[in-house]
């Protein structure tokens, strides 16, 4: 029989040495080492090993069975990332796999970082095995939820996917949750875990959802973040309510009309005077700080 690469095969036990067992399909041996066997093994034992290439490039075994193989996909999580090749990522044996920056995100500021979870399986070719990203629309052939989620209820999810529109999630369990870029606070990453608002239920487990709190919640937010702003310039912007969209949401990561409430409770409080062309703070002292945006976001 031919051997399976990046799949369970069944071998028998041909020999022992000093540091591994050679196993054998009837044709070819491999090798077993010994911090890979999970068992003693004997001498003609039939046993299961899930067959790879070793860092030279040779076929060699595991009896730790991974969490994803050829056929089976599963969320793995990033364990490491490189610019120039990709991300790798774990896959429960000693040999991570590698996610080629072909099958990533365009922007650098959308790849997964450590610990982000990415639905994959194994790809095989020419003496390499490395991670495949499940296309969007076969996702639901492996994952079947059995529960629905219902309207206002929040879930954790993972980002898979970005589309012109928004952002595809999905939980753990397969429910398909798509949002709207209008109902994003901020930049997300492939893999990234986050909580999600279900605001509409449709059909076959998919789902419509948000990321921004209810508006009451949010005005004070918003307003912290022009409020930093400001102290980052010394006290005075030259953003308005003539500012256009484009412009505030690069600044603030927010909608013009989430800038305007937040400025309008800012205004309501006495701490910043309008003026045509410029907002200015109100504030004896002005406190300084590092004047990037991720610490005003922060």
């Amino acid at each position: 029989m031919a051997l399976k690469l990046g799949q369970m095969n069944t071998l028998e036990v041909l020999r022992e040495s000093d540091i591994a067992f050679v196993l054998s399909d009837g044709f070819e041996e491999i090798f077993l080492h010994k911090r890979q066997a999970t068992r003693k093994l004997e001498t003609q034992d039939k046993i299961e090993v899930f067959l790879y290439y070793d860092n030279q490039r040779r076929i060699t075994a595991t009896m730790k069975k991974p969490i994803i193989d050829a056929d089976t996909p599963g969320f793995c999580e990033v364990i490491d990332t490189n610019s120039r090749l990709g991300v790798f990522l774990h896959t429960g044996i000693q040999k991570d796999l590698l996610l080629s920056r072909d099958d990533l995100p365009f922007k650098k500021a959308e790849w997964p970082i450590e610990g982000d979870l990415i639905f994959a399986k194994i790809k095989v070719s020419k003496n390499q095995l490395s991670a495949k990203v499940i296309n969007r629309y076969d996702i639901q052939t492996y994952l079947v939820p059995t529960v629905e989620l219902e309207e206002n209820q929040e879930v954790s999810a993972i980002v898979l996917f970005f589309a012109e529109e928004g952002i595809v999630l999905s939980t753990k369990e397969g429910h398909s949750i798509f949002v709207y870029h209008k109902h994003i606070r901020k930049q997300h990453r492939l893999g990234e875990q986050v909580n999600v608002k279900i605001i509409n239920v449709k059909q076959d487990f998919k789902y419509n959802g948000t990321m921004i709190k209810q508006k009451e919640l949010m005005i004070g937010g918003d307003s912290e973040i022009v409020l930093k702003y400001l102290k980052l310039h010394n006290g005075i912007m030259e953003f308005t309510d003539k500012s256009s969209p484009e412009k505030i949401l690069e600044a603030f990561q927010m909608s013009k009309s989430a800038f305007k409430r937040a400025v309008g409770k800012l205004y309501k409080e006495k701490a910043i005077t309008i003026h045509p062309d410029s907002i200015e703070l109100i504030e004896t002292e002005i406190e300084p700080t590092e004047n990037t945006i991720e610490n005003i976001i922060e």
